[in-house]
């Protein structure tokens, strides 16, 4: 049986002044229903131009989805026109951008901007659209919400725009709901009733869901699977508890560890030294061998192999034994 969303091998790159920059490479998940994917990874990393890759929304020039598939339920996306994708943005797939303030248009209300949806996808009346829009602004925790139908965006808190654009990724009942950094820039309660959000509606709508974040935190509370991406790559993939509790990919280590522990106040918070390497120019092997304190000659020049950890975990490391060996020692220090 087909998954609901199924991208596989997808390469995605940006034609510049300074050369190709390989946004997205070769990478591959699946989400189906009521599953739900987190894509965690640093800023810079792909995970955004992945979900915009599945929306077709990368602006060509300079962007181009050069190989992969990206089957829904089957049918290709890829292969299919402008217009039919058009028919499937907002109705099959709905996707909460990352700003919900610039994501929003500043000189129409949230009522209408909802509206325009349901009249596109639903083909309901003026009168319809409204009052399915009201209902729908309901569903997401708004109050009063026949006043906010009236109102502009900038007359909303953050938290309520977030809501707003939740609330129309979901008016059309989507089937696949990308939510690309939907609790950045909130307070930590804003984030948490986001969460609480996103999680509730979708086991009432049953909903297939890619939660896109840099946060760890994000991705334990909703995840029940986990990609993490690194430098266009997908370095670690699998269940999200097999994932937190044995982490093989030193990327993935590294990343666990910058997580501030309670019972370690007087410690220094662990980081990973270095930065992201611009798209234009990954070393020819591992990508994260420029970060990576196990690389060696072998690391620089080969591209990694995929390993099956178990049925449900896979990394793409060299090193993935030395990596164990001293996890493990510091794990019992």
């Amino acid at each position: 049986m087909a998954k609901l969303l199924d991208v596989k091998n997808l390469k995605t790159y940006f034609y510049t002044d300074d050369g190709v920059a390989t946004a997205v490479d070769d990478v591959s998940y699946d989400v189906d229903k009521g599953d739900t994917l987190g894509l965690v990874g640093e800023s810079g990393c792909g995970k955004s131009v992945s979900a915009l890759s599945i929306m077709r929304l990368i602006p060509d020039p300079p962007g181009k989805i050069v190989g992969g598939e990206i089957l829904l339920k089957g049918r290709d996306l890829l292969k299919i026109s402008e217009k039919e994708m058009r028919d499937i943005r907002g109705n099959d797939i709905g996707m909460i951008f990352q700003e919900p303030m610039t994501s929003l248009n500043p000189v129409f209300t949230c009522g209408n901007q909802i509206e325009e949806v349901l009249i596109l996808h639903q083909k309901l009346t003026k009168a319809e659209a409204k009052e399915k829009a009201i209902e729908s602004l309901n569903l997401v925790g708004i109050p009063a919400p026949e006043q906010r139908y009236h109102e502009y965006p900038h007359q909303l808190s953050g938290g309520m725009r977030q809501r707003v654009m939740i609330s129309m990724a979901l008016a059309c009942n989507p089937e696949i709901l990308i939510a690309d950094e939907p609790s950045t820039a909130l307070d930590v309660t804003v984030q948490a009733q986001i969460l609480e959000l996103i999680n509730k509606l979708q086991q009432e709508l049953g909903m297939g869901v890619i939660i896109i974040t840099h946060d760890l935190g994000v991705i334990a509370e909703v995840s029940k699977r986990v990609a993490v991406m690194y430098a266009s790559k997908i370095v670690e993939y699998g269940d999200v508890y097999a994932i937190f509790e044995n982490p093989k990919h030193p990327y993935t280590i590294g990343l666990l560890s910058s997580i501030p522990n309670i019972n370690k106040r007087k410690s220094r918070l662990s980081t990973i030294e270095g930065s992201v390497p611009f798209p234009t120019n990954f070393p020819a092997g591992c990508h994260f061998c420029t970060r990576c304190k196990f690389a060696d000659e072998k690391c620089w020049n080969e591209e990694p192999i995929v390993v099956n950890i178990s049925s449900n975990h896979t990394a793409a490391c060299w090193k993935l034994d030395e990596v164990e060996a001293k996890r493990k020692l510091i794990t019992s220090a």
